[in-house]
């Protein structure tokens, strides 16, 4: 079977439209229905159904005016297959990871879905409860289209967005030639600051902890000592509570940015985590299911072996010669007796046995049922953002034409000449935002 083709192409700038995509083994009805993206001179063709199903966050993001936009910054009012939608402050590498789960989640919905194969038929007369959700009275129509249901029925991704902004206050004495003139102290200090944030860009971008950046905050209590002397940060109220519901819902305390990259000439730090939803669409889940269902059948195959194999009855030795009439007599009634409560016994185990094969379990009866935390509902279309400051003392290496001067410690800036590498402390002043925001697949 041959694997699915993706939904995004990437083409380079000099060639034409791709080849008309297939859409789940149907063509598209008429070019108009396809979108061609220029992120950052890279070239994406998708669709509007596709471009649209995303989490109104993620379009924010890329059309932060709320419109089409030409390279010129005209907007496009008639969008057709032959325009080109610019997006200049968006990292290709970002799209691609955006649309690389949403297709994920959009092949899980069209190939598995979860109605159909955890509700298979035993027969053309009756449908089987084996694998189903509920008895039949409970599957009613309107319980599948609750919003808890839906949490369970489709594939749901959790988004979770940070954008940072920081700014640097060096603590370094600086010098200059002698002579220098003004427009040149300003260029050669724009050119230290310039180091500085490029440095301290660095150190943050490297920090690609999701849940690092919570306890950065200035209204975060002061470190406590644990018992064995170790210095631990303890979450405020609300941070915990925020981490704690992500943390159930598919996040781990070691989860990492999904992407992480810094604004090309910004102080400012953008990532993004897309992060599945664990329910019943997922392969994880699936592959439970499965091994629950092989476990389940081969303990009925077992148990059906074991009840219908014959039973083996003792047969009764003949009397000795010696033996009276009234000896023989009561041995007779005593057989009699024990083969009663035998035939008795291996009734009711026929029985039991029976009864075991005739109740098929239901999924939850075999796989526990995923705990949702119902709570991501007011994140469903209803984007939450969170917004707070912290700060950070350390020393960046910098590389920089100029001396140290060893008397007064000062930085001598010098347009050209040998290089020097130095620490310099710097105070980071961090400011955090959080957008968090569920997104459902299959349902608008």
């Amino acid at each position: 079977m041959a694997e699915p083709q993706s939904v995004i192409t990437q083409v380079s700038a000099d060639q034409g439209l791709p080849p008309v995509m297939q859409d789940q083994g149907q063509e598209f009805l008429d070019d108009d229905s396809l979108i061609h993206l220029n992120i950052q001179e890279n070239h994406y063709y998708i669709t509007r159904d596709q471009l649209m199903s995303l989490p109104e966050s993620l379009l924010l993001c890329l059309f932060p005016s709320g419109v089409f936009m030409d390279r010129t910054g005209q907007v496009i009012t008639n969008l057709t297959s032959q325009d080109e939608v610019y997006v200049g402050n968006f990292p290709p590498d970002c799209f691609e990871y955006i649309m690389e789960s949403y297709v994920r989640a959009q092949e899980d919905l069209i190939n598995f879905p979860v109605d159909e194969i955890f509700n298979r038929a035993q027969s053309s007369r009756e449908p089987s409860r084996f694998f189903g959700f509920a008895s039949p009275s409970a599957m009613a129509p309107s319980s599948s289209n609750s919003e808890a249901e839906i949490l369970h029925e489709k594939p749901s991704i959790i988004v979770l967005r940070e954008d940072l902004d920081y700014y640097c206050v060096p603590f370094q004495s600086l010098a200059f030639p002698e002579g220098a003139s003004e427009e040149l102290k300003s260029e050669l200090t724009d050119n230290f600051i310039a180091q500085v944030k490029l440095a301290a860009g660095s150190y943050l971008s490297a920090q690609t902890s999701v849940f690092e950046g919570l306890f950065s905050s200035n209204r975060l209590k002061r470190p406590q000592k644990t018992a064995s002397g170790e210095t631990v940060s303890k979450l405020g109220p609300a941070e915990q509570h925020l981490m704690d519901m992500l943390c159930t819902s598919g996040f781990h305390d070691s989860s990492v940015w999904g992407n992480r990259a810094q604004e090309p000439g910004k102080t400012v730090i953008s990532s993004l985590s897309l992060c599945r939803l664990l329910n019943e669409t997922t392969q994880e889940f699936r592959d439970k299911a499965d091994s629950a269902r092989r476990s389940y059948e081969e303990k009925v195959e077992s148990s059906r072996a074991l009840s219908e194999s014959p039973s083996l009855t003792p047969l009764m030795s003949r009397t000795s010669q010696g033996s009276t009439a009234a000896e023989v007599k009561r041995k007779s009634r005593l057989s009699s007796l024990a083969d009663n409560v035998r035939s008795r016994s291996a009734s009711r185990n026929r029985s039991s046995s029976r009864q075991n094969r005739d109740h098929t379990p239901t999924l939850y009866d075999l796989v526990p049922k995923p705990d949702i935390n119902s709570k991501l509902l007011l994140f469903w279309k209803k984007p939450a953002r969170k917004c707070w400051w912290g700060e950070e003392d350390l020393k960046l290496t910098l590389k920089l034409y100029g001396e140290i001067d060893s008397e007064t410690g000062k930085l001598l800036l010098l347009p050209q000449g040998p290089i020097v590498t130095l620490e310099v402390s710097v105070k980071l002043h961090i400011r955090r935002v959080w957008t968090l925001e569920l997104s459902v697949v299959g349902v608008e």
